[in-house]
């Protein structure tokens, strides 16, 4: 009967060693205080359009005015928006959107 000898981990080939190269440095993922139009309006699902049609009657969320030709959205605004948004019935929904007319 051949020896059972254990195998052996062999570190000399490609990936051989690779626990011996030093960690990667982990960078501080810095989130954005505003984010643009474009990505306000996927974050909340809307088409970009849809969004500013809202800022301009006044139904949309809080922006910020960050020049005369450049506007953001900050996540919180976008959340309470959303959550402002929220119904419980179809009867809501119809009453809410009534309104905003």
């Amino acid at each position: 009967m051949p020896s059972m000898a254990p195998i052996q981990n062999n570190t000399s080939g490609i990936m051989g060693g690779i626990s011996h190269f030093p960690a990667p440095e982990h960078k501080e993922t810095i989130a954005p205080l505003v984010l643009s139009e474009a990505k306000a309006a996927a974050l909340v699902n809307l088409a970009p359009r849809t969004l500013q049609a809202k800022r301009l009657d006044g139904t949309g969320p809080a922006f910020v005015q960050l020049t005369r030709r450049r506007i953001g959205y900050s996540v919180e605004a976008l959340r309470a928006w959303v959550a402002g948004q929220s119904v419980k019935s179809t009867a809501e929904a119809s009453v809410k959107m009534e309104g905003a007319a």
